[in-house]
């Protein structure tokens, strides 16, 4: 597909996402979400359309090797690089993530979520007598902000290997990014025995700030959405001081003042729910404020700015996403299993009625300051209901996504920030 159109389709992709979000504030900036449920189909419309368009865009995004992601390919004459003729070896390597997600790639599996994709091939010219065997080291490092990714790897004549790569950022370093901020990214190809630097790439990049919490980034080699909602669970702090400090104010709130998580029988959950409720809007004093999850300025990314659950409760402010984590932080304070939704453009918290039942309710944390317990419920209950019927949709994101915290501890190992 032509460049041309690729760039159609971007417009088309832009043009539409405007719509999406002009139809998502109409329906989330409601005091209710749910109160509208033609606005709400109108919203269901616009992004299945959306995602038609990104299904189109992505696969002339891959066709296109100026905007798949390769950044280094030195079998390309235009480019000018070292090849073969003179390295014996064939190196490309495509960039897999369009931002870099400094608050929570330290949790990421390099073959899942990898920054950079790799291959090497062994293209030396020998006589037919000689072994050819290359014994090489690739590295890869952000400057100032990583250490270095290394494989080593031995290749015979006319053979090839593909690997990941994601090089760990310095937690100190990255403390300090608190906004969109360029870096540049290092790859390094060496022949170990000859210790020299057969090739050596640079490549700009983009680090999303410490405090942004990305619900999906581009892969650019596949042109796809790489959902990143799972690990909204490392912003879950149970442990943090504040959160404890605040359930002896839950507390208050139970008739029989106790919270004992899943202990005698089901009836004993929804009072402790109710009492974190109750605790919030009457002494927690925090302002919600219904949003909309945004793109940042260069499309790379979802984003929302989350605050952790101590900052809302010494601030007294929450969006949609700031309310669902304290909350879900209360809850498993409380030794309950909570769970984070995400539906399009939007997140509410869940809590299961009884130890791995897989039985859940569901609450609109954005209600608490003007509705009752029971009105919460019924607006985030309804909404699920209405995402979770959808049919599933193959290269799409599920519109209704339920990660709860007991799955993402124990088998994906997203732990608390704090």
């Amino acid at each position: 597909m032509s460049p041309t159109n690729l760039q159609d389709l971007l417009e088309q992709e832009y043009q539409q996402r405007l719509e999406v979000n002009r139809l998502r504030r109409l329906v989330y900036e409601q005091p209710d979400p749910s109160a509208s449920p033609q606005l709400l189909d109108q919203l269901q419309q616009a992004e299945e359309t959306l995602s038609q368009i990104e299904a189109r865009r992505a696969a002339a995004q891959t066709a296109d090797p100026h905007a798949s992601g390769r950044i280094l390919d030195t079998t390309d004459r235009e480019t000018a690089l070292l090849g073969a003729e003179t390295t014996g070896l064939e190196v490309q390597v495509h960039l897999r993530m369009a931002q870099v997600p400094t608050a929570i790639c330290h949790l990421f599996d390099p073959s899942g979520q990898p920054l950079v994709t790799c291959q090497v091939r062994n293209a030396r010219k020998l006589s037919p007598d000689a072994s050819g065997i290359r014994r090489l080291r690739v590295i890869s490092y952000v400057d100032g902000y990583s250490a270095r990714a290394v494989d080593t790897l031995e290749l015979p004549l006319n053979k090839e290997h593909p690997f990941d790569q994601l090089p760990t950022l310095f937690p100190g370093r990255v403390r300090g990014v608190t906004e969109l901020t360029r870096a540049t990214l290092n790859v390094m190809v060496e022949d170990m025995d000859s210790q020299r630097i057969e090739v050596h790439k640079t490549h700009p990049i983009w680090l999303l700030a410490r405090t942004t919490a990305p619900m999906a980034v581009m892969d650019p080699q596949s042109g796809q959405w790489q959902d990143m909602t799972p690990y909204l669970g490392a912003f879950v702090t149970p442990n943090a001081p504040a959160v404890m400090a605040f359930l002896r104010v839950v507390v208050e709130h139970h008739p029989e003042r106790q919270l004992v998580g899943y202990q005698g029988d089901s009836s004993a959950v929804e009072p402790q729910v109710r009492a974190i409720f109750e605790a919030l809007k009457a002494e927690g004093q925090i302002r919600y404020v219904n949003s909309v999850i945004a793109f940042s300025p260069e499309e790379g990314s979802a984003t929302q700015r989350v605050r952790l659950p101590r900052e809302s409760l010494e601030h007294h402010e929450a969006n949609c996403i700031d309310g669902t984590v304290l909350f879900a932080s209360l809850l498993e304070a409380s030794s309950l299993s909570p769970a984070i939704v995400v539906v399009p453009g939007h997140a509410f918290v869940a809590w299961e009625t009884w130890k791995k039942s897989d039985e859940w309710r569901y609450l609109e944390t954005t209600m608490i300051g003007d509705f009752t317990f029971e009105q919460a419920c019924e607006s985030a209950e309804a909404r699920a209901m209405r995402y979770a019927a959808l049919p599933a949709q193959p290269g799409v994101f599920p519109r209704f996504r339920r990660w709860p915290l007991r799955e993402l501890r124990a088998v994906r190992g997203i732990t608390p920030m704090e």
